[in-house]
């Protein structure tokens, strides 16, 4: 249930059983027109899973239409046929397999989600697609925003009809969880919680945190007629920008820890039934019945289990399949380039070099490949202190740094790579601010991208900018190291700072901060088909948040007194003294919210006495009444 990125290993033994297991199993490959699966299970379990995700793909597009959902990385979902099968390749958590039903597993060449055919509903794999809509759109966010966000929409229920659905619905292990434990979380430390934490990852603890995630978040979105869904909004956005947490918290909501956990409380205690969003569309929710299905040979297989692993930095379990594909088949490119990636994260740099070389020349499509390439050569010449670099050799790198950004626009790591080249050779320095801003509008928290922007003005004899930058990283750092290099550069500028010197400073920052690609922040947990000019603030959760459809036109709010079904469709709204009376000749084309309970799947004709509370978006029309484009009926209060 969750995206997450461990360093432990299954034993041995434990190893060599999943190996054995999956041998006798039939390995198959199914693609959608969005989505790969893999899977041991069922041909028809494999597909039941694919279905599920091309029809919730197709609603999140009517809710939130600016979530592009098309990934320059592509998904592959997993489906194991049984927890048996599963339990050998999902994450760890202090030596044993994970207490997980499923996960998602990102990456800046492959997104990966898993799960067992087993699950009893659906809510699993649609919990773990919102992780990847999140990661794409909005990147890295405290723990329990993604799960309580991915738990408010994997409810998503289709209402048995194709035109209409429902989010937010209350899941009954969260309401039974909520009603029987009484030790409620306090939201600081619920808010402090990591992927490492007992309360993410331990059995007895994982209920209330999921539960109170969702929760919050849901009364966030959902809750007291969405009065609070703005200041959400805004404390997510100033999270995106990299500001302080408890800052962010109080100026947003405008109040403190307290009076929220309180609120939310109260919001618990008193529901007896909870606001959800129905959406009413006049098409059909369209999927592409359409597939393609081929057995998996037995060096794919070993491939795609190994590539899983790799990506779960599982290194040595990892190894044993690609090991096994590339013995199988020395001419299979995708285990080629796996097991090169493999060398890498093992520093095993030399092995690594021969391989990547040969993979990255093959004109390799995979951004991972170009950019280790590129990387490693560059850190044979850091720990030659860059005597000695041939222009040839730093054209190469710089030649696929830039081919991993055009594969993968948004992988930010590939844009600083560009750019410390650029900075240690001394060459290209007008390119290089373009290189880091273009970094920065992905990534707008990664504070050693701003170190080496305001060096980059300091090599050019930009001191007033570079000041401005260095001081604003002092100023909101959490790092002492950080604080520091901003102070030193500071005080002593560019005139004391050599060349050699720089080099040093952004080398050592490189290997002390050394991470896996997983962990890079990569936006667009689904889609990085836009190029990495985005503004922070429009990277933010308004994207993924329902205020409402994307309708431009005019808006009334009253109570609706009739709903007369002759001739097309005349609505009644009362507002205030004043009737308006809007009519559409095609009601097929309103698009109907309800967030009320009250309000069934059918909205009955007729007079109402007393009115239903109503929201209307029309668009005016000279001379006549209103055309109503969409109506919504808000939570009772």
């Amino acid at each position: 249930m969750t995206s997450r990125l461990v360093c432990l290993y299954l034993s041995v033994s434990l190893c060599l059983w999943g190996s054995s297991a999956y041998a006798a199993d039939k390995w198959v490959s199914i693609h959608t027109r969005n989505f790969t699966l893999i899977g041991n299970a069922s041909e028809s379990d494999i597909r039941r899973t694919g279905r599920t995700l091309e029809e919730f793909r197709s609603a999140m597009a009517l809710v939130f239409p600016k979530v592009d959902q098309v990934s320059a990385a592509p998904t592959t979902i997993f489906v194991f046929k049984n927890e048996d099968s599963f339990k050998p390749y999902k994450p760890i958590y202090k030596g044993q397999p994970a207490s997980v039903f499923a996960y998602f597993q990102p990456g800046d060449d492959v997104n990966y989600i898993a799960l067992s055919a087993g699950l009893p509903s659906p809510n699993a794999i649609l919990h773990e697609y919102v992780h990847f809509l999140l990661r794409e759109h909005v990147g890295s966010l405290p723990l329990w925003i993604r799960e309580g966000l991915a738990e408010c929409y994997s409810t998503f229920d289709l209402n048995g009809r194709q035109t209409e659905f429902t989010l937010g619905r209350a899941p009954e292990q969260h309401i039974a969880t909520l009603n029987m434990t009484p030790q409620f979380i306090p939201l600081k430390k619920l808010f402090d919680v990591r992927d490492d934490s007992p309360e993410y990852n331990e059995e007895s603890k994982q209920g209330m945190f999921y539960a109170e995630s969702w929760a919050i978040a849901h009364y966030f979105l959902f809750g007291v007629d969405g009065k609070r869904r703005m200041q959400f909004v805004d404390f997510v956005t100033a999270l995106a920008k990299g500001n302080p947490p408890d800052a962010s918290f109080a100026e947003a909501f405008q109040t403190d820890y307290e009076t929220i956990e309180t609120e939310v409380r109260e919001y618990i205690r008193k529901r007896s039934s909870w606001p959800t969003m129905k959406v009413t569309s006049k098409d059909p929710i369209q999927t592409d019945g359409r597939s393609t299905v081929s057995t998996l040979s037995d060096t794919e297989t070993e491939y795609y289990l190994g590539d899983l692993l790799l990506h779960l930095n599982r290194l040595q379990d990892a190894e044993m399949h690609l090991t096994a594909a590339t013995s199988k088949s020395n001419d299979f490119a995708p285990a080629q380039a796996s097991m090169a990636l493999l060398r890498v994260r093992q520093k095993k740099y030399d092995e690594a070099l021969s391989l990547l070389k040969t993979t990255a020349e093959a004109d390799s499509k995979n951004p991972m490949i170009a950019f280790y390439y590129a990387d490693v050569l560059q850190r044979g010449d850091a720990e030659n202190g860059f005597a000695n670099v041939s222009e040839d050799r730093t054209e190469t790198i710089r030649t696929y740094a830039k081919k991993s950004i055009e594969l993968a626009p948004q992988f930010v790591e590939a844009y600083g790579l560009l750019a410390r080249v650029d900075l240690n050779s001394g060459q290209h320095l007008d390119e290089v601010e373009e290189t880091l801003k273009k970094a920065l509008a992905i990534a707008p928290g990664r504070e050693d991208f701003q170190i080496w922007l305001a060096q980059a003005y300091l090599r050019t004899n930009r001191t007033p900018e570079a000041h401005s930058v260095l001081e604003s990283v002092e100023r909101n750092t959490a790092s002492s190291e950080t604080r520091r290099r901003a102070a030193t550069l500071l005080n002593q500028g560019e005139q004391s700072l050599g060349l050699a010197e720089i080099t040093q400073s952004i080398e050592s920052e490189l290997l002390r901060k050394e991470r896996a690609p997983e962990e890079v922040q990569s936006v667009s947990l689904a889609g990085l088909a836009p190029p990495p000019s985005r503004k922070a603030e429009d990277t933010v959760l308004e994207s993924l948040t329902p205020v409402g459809p994307s309708v431009q036109g005019e808006k009334l709010s009253g109570l609706l007194i009739n709903l007369d079904c002759a001739n097309g469709l005349t609505l009644r709204v009362r507002t205030g003294n004043d009737t308006v009376e809007l009519h559409s000749s095609n009601p097929d084309r309103i698009q109907f919210l309800s967030y009320n309970a009250d309000v069934g799947s059918n909205v009955q004709c007729g007079p109402r006495n007393p009115g239903t509370p109503v929201n209307v978006t029309y668009r005016p029309v000279p001379g006549g009444q209103g055309d109503p484009l969409v109506i919504e009926f808000p939570e009772k209060k």
